[in-house]
């Protein structure tokens, strides 16, 4: 038993290391709760900031007509998006490590309105 508790919070906690929430969904422990909470979140939260960092790309290319306005701004974005994502990141394996299903800011609603929905089908 304590082996499988191990598995589900080592899954957990990888939910949250960008592109790896796609293990959890395929892993043998996929029916757990805690698990599934957890990869759903880790999966919505790099979605956001993969769409995140896309924004930031299309701002880089608007702003060509400045080219040191565009230097500032998308430096100054990029680390603000990259805090953000690991202060983020963190706070999910933190959770997720103490079983603790907590509700990322900016993440966590949309990722229980998806999984319901999922579920509903």
């Amino acid at each position: 038993m304590e082996h499988n508790n191990s598995n589900i919070r080592f899954l957990s906690s990888i939910s949250y290391l960008g592109i790896l929430f796609v293990i959890g969904h395929f892993a043998v422990e996929k029916d757990n709760p805690d698990l599934r909470f957890h990869t759903f979140q880790g999966g919505v939260l790099f979605t956001f900031f993969t769409v995140a960092y896309f924004c930031d790309f299309l701002i880089y290319l608007a702003l060509s007509f400045a080219p040191e306005l565009r230097l500032i701004l998308i430096l100054l974005l990029t680390v603000a998006i990259s805090i953000v994502y690991v202060m983020l990141m963190a706070m999910g394996i933190y959770h997720a490590s103490r079983f603790e299903q907590t509700l990322l800011p900016f993440v966590g609603r949309a990722a229980v309105n998806l999984r319901t929905r999922l579920d509903n089908k």
